[in-house]
C-alpha cells in the first residue's frame, strides 16, 4: 500500500507491511531499485548510516546474520524483528538474541509510545522506519526537506502515519525509496548508492 500526503510543501510516500515481510539486506553499495532487484523485493529504501568508506555504522543483522557490531555509546534506537513482531528500543535497552531475525540501529528516535522525542532543528530529506499500533511496519521516504520535529509529527499524528514508535534513518543524498508496481510505481532518487536497504518481499 502506498500513501501519500503533502506536508510542509513536501511529499511523504509510505508503504505499510507485515513485520514478516521486511528484511534487512547489506553488503554491497547500490541504490534503492538495484536492492530490490537484487533481492527480489517490491520496494527498498535506504537504511543507516555508514563511513566515508561505505562501511555502516551501528548494527546490522540481516536474515539472523550479524554483519556489524551495537554502537553502544549511540544516543540511538534499534528497529529489529524478533520472531516476526517488530520493536524499536533505545541503543541502551537492546538486549540481543539469537532469534533476532533482522536489525538495524540509526537515529534519532522520532517517535517513543505515540510521543515525539526532543529533536534537534535540522532540516533535510528524511528516511524512517516505524510500528503501528496493530503490529505492521511502515517505511517511508519525504521528498523534499523536513524539519526534525515535522518528520517527527507525521509518524506520531493520527492524521499522519499514526506510529506508536518510529525511528529515523539515514537522510538528505541517501534518502531514497524504489517501489516495483505496475499501477503505482515510486523511484524517490539518492544521490549517492548505499551500503544496506530495508526490503519489502
Amino acid at each position: 500500500m502506498t500513501k501519500r500526503q503533502g506536508f510542509s510543501t513536501t511529499t511523504v510516500t509510505a508503504i505499510r507491511a507485515y513485520p514478516s515481510q521486511v528484511h534487512i539486506v547489506t553488503g554491497a553499495l547500490l541504490r534503492a531499485e538495484a536492492w530490490a532487484k537484487k533481492t527480489g523485493s517490491k520496494v527498498a529504501i535506504n537504511g543507516g548510516y555508514f563511513d566515508e568508506a561505505g562501511k555502516p555504522m551501528g548494527l546490522r543483522i540481516a536474515a539472523r546474520n550479524r554483519t556489524n557490531k551495537l554502537l553502544s555509546s549511540a544516543n540511538w534506537g534499534v528497529f529489529y524483528i524478533r520472531q516476526n513482531p517488530a520493536y524499536i528500543s533505545h541503543t541502551r535497552d537492546y538486549q540481543p538474541s539469537k532469534y533476532t531475525q533482522e536489525a538495524m540501529q540509526c537515529g534519532p528516535r522520532l517517535v517513543v509510545n505515540g510521543k515525539t522525542t526532543d529533536l534537534k532543528s535540522q532540516w533535510g530529506r528524511r528516511t524512517g522506519v516505524g510500528i503501528e499500533a496493530s503490529g505492521k511496519v511502515i517505511i517511508a521516504v519525504s521528498d523534499g526537506e523536513l524539519s526534525f520535529d515535522d518528520w517527527a509529527n507525521i509518524w506520531a499524528s493520527k492524521n499522519g502515519l499514526n506510529c506508536r514508535d518510529a525511528l529515523n534513518m539515514d537522510g538528505g543524498g541517501s534518502t531514497q525509496m524504489w517501489v516495483n508496481s505496475k499501477t503505482n510505481p515510486v523511484n524517490v532518487r539518492a544521490a549517492w548508492s548505499v551500503p544496506d536497504a530495508i526490503v519489502v518481499r
